[in-house]
Formats: C-alpha cells, structure tokens, sequence
C-alpha cells in the first residue's frame, strides 16, 4: 500500500454497515431465504446471477459471476476454519454479494465514501472489480458472518476491535492467496510504530474509528486490532478463538470472555492478553 489512510471506515453500526478502502497499489442449495439488500441500484445490462451454497452473487457476465462465487466460498471456509465456527447456521439463508463493474458505479449507487472500496449492509455484501476486489469481498464477508453470528451484541461498541480485527486478519489472508502465500502484512509500513507507541487497552476498546480526524492514528488502530487477533487464533487456537465469541455472545465482558476461552494460556483478563501479546512486540 503506497498511503495508509483511515484504513477502514465504520459506517452507522445501526444499519450495520462497515466499509473497506480502496487498496492502494459448490454444492447444494439451501432453502431459499430472501436476501435483505440495502436498496443500493442493481446491476445493467450483461449482469448475471449465481447461487451455491452461501451466497447470491450478482456481477456482470456468468463466468465472472462464478469466480466471485469460487472467491466467496472460499473466504467462507477460511473463516470457519479461523473461528472454529464449522457448525454455524446462517439465520438468513444466503448471503447476498453485488460486485458492480468498477468504482465510478459502485460509489453512484451505494453513496459510499470515495475511498471506500467495499460496504456490507445486512446480509448483503458490495463492492466492485478492480485489484483489490479479492481481498475487500473476504473483509466484508467476515463482517456479514461477524453480525449474523453475534446478533444484537454484534453492535456492542467494545466489540468493535474483535469484529475490525478479524475482518482484517482474513483481509490478509485472501490477499495472500492473490499472491501464493499465507499471509500478506497490509500494515508492514506501520509495525515499527506499533512497536514503539502502542495503543493501550482503553483507546483499542473504546476508540471509534468513524470519529477520530487523523488517519494515522485509526490506521494504527486496525493495525492492533488485527495483530491481536491473529496473536488470539495463533497462541490460543481457532477452538479458543470460538469459545472467546461464544462468550462474548452469551453476555460475557471482554474480561471474561478471555479468562473462559483461554485457560491454558494463563489470560485471566484482557489486560493480561494484551499484555504477552505487548511483549512479544519488543
């Protein structure tokens, strides 16, 4: 990334939307559900639709329609596989994807920010083709899956950096897979800061990106959020990282929801989370 800027954009949590910005540089069908979309303007002449197994899609020319589809339901597994959320039922059926064909009617139909380079609004995920399409589908979908699994606690303001955090770490990975590789670092440029100024536990909590006039410090926000997400799955496991949102789920603070999940790990708190993570950064 030749800027880092504002890195994502939390849209109003009540519509439950969550933008990306534009990076710089099969099987069988379930019962049919009805796709909320957010009103946004459908696609022209030459868009095509196609249905598997979780998703929707709706792009321009069947072939593409099906790659979106292929990309889709391979972020999907790799998040299931992350989150240890193998068993997860959407409660609404299938996920809706729109991939209009570049950034001009993407940003004339869903209003989003000109920077943005994605939007999830309900169950429906939108975004449009350009390079970094792949890595903004598997951000957004980590969110519609982030909502559909925690409900209303999705909406909790301390949760912000677990939904942010994970949404990003699966971002790297999809933009690894572009490249043949595990993982790609879209925040190398900012570690040695991380590293020397990082964010205390409050301002990771309680820090609402949406809200905050400098770039530079929202940047370094996503960029913890997702370093200790991926220090969660990595130490603690993906089974820990489950039992972690499932007591976050179920009313848990943060406190207790890590001292619950993670017990083998010596985390009774989040501040003890964060605290090995810290040390691992010097």
């Amino acid at each position: 990334m030749s800027q880092i800027r504002g890195i994502f954009c939390a849209a109003s949590a009540a519509l439950g939307a969550a933008c990306v910005p534009v990076p710089q540089g099969a099987g069988g069908m379930r019962p049919a559900v009805p796709v909320i979309h957010a009103g946004f303007g459908h696609l022209g002449l030459g868009g095509a639709e196609v249905q598997s197994l979780h998703f929707d899609v709706h792009a321009y020319g069947e072939n593409h329609a099906h790659a979106v589809s292929r990309a889709a339901e391979a972020d999907y597994t790799q998040l299931m596989m992350d989150t240890n959320l193998i068993s997860f039922y959407q409660p609404s059926g299938l996920l809706g994807i729109t991939d209009y064909s570049g950034p001009a009617e993407y940003h004339e139909k869903t209003k989003a920010p000109e920077w943005s380079g994605g939007v999830c609004v309900g169950d429906s995920v939108y975004v449009y083709d350009g390079a970094g399409l792949w890595p903004t589908l598997a951000h957004e979908l980590t969110h519609v899956v982030f909502y559909e699994y925690m409900a209303d606690l999705a909406f909790n303001p301390e949760f912000r950096w677990v939904n942010e955090g994970l949404a990003t770490y699966e971002e790297c990975k999809a933009a690894g897979a572009q490249e043949g590789v595990p993982f790609v670092d879209i925040f190398a440029p900012l570690r040695g800061a991380l590293r020397r100024h990082p964010l205390s536990i409050h301002d990771l909590v309680k820090l609402v990106p949406a809200q905050v006039d400098k770039d530079y410090t929202v940047s370094l926000w996503y960029a913890q959020a997702e370093a200790l997400v991926q220090y969660m799955i990595q130490k603690g496991g993906t089974l820990g990282f489950y039992q972690f949102l499932k007591a976050l789920k179920s009313g848990k603070t943060l406190d207790e929801a890590v001292a619950l999940a993670f017990p083998n790990r010596g985390w009774a708190s989040l501040g003890d989370l964060y605290g090995t993570w810290l040390a691992t950064q010097q």
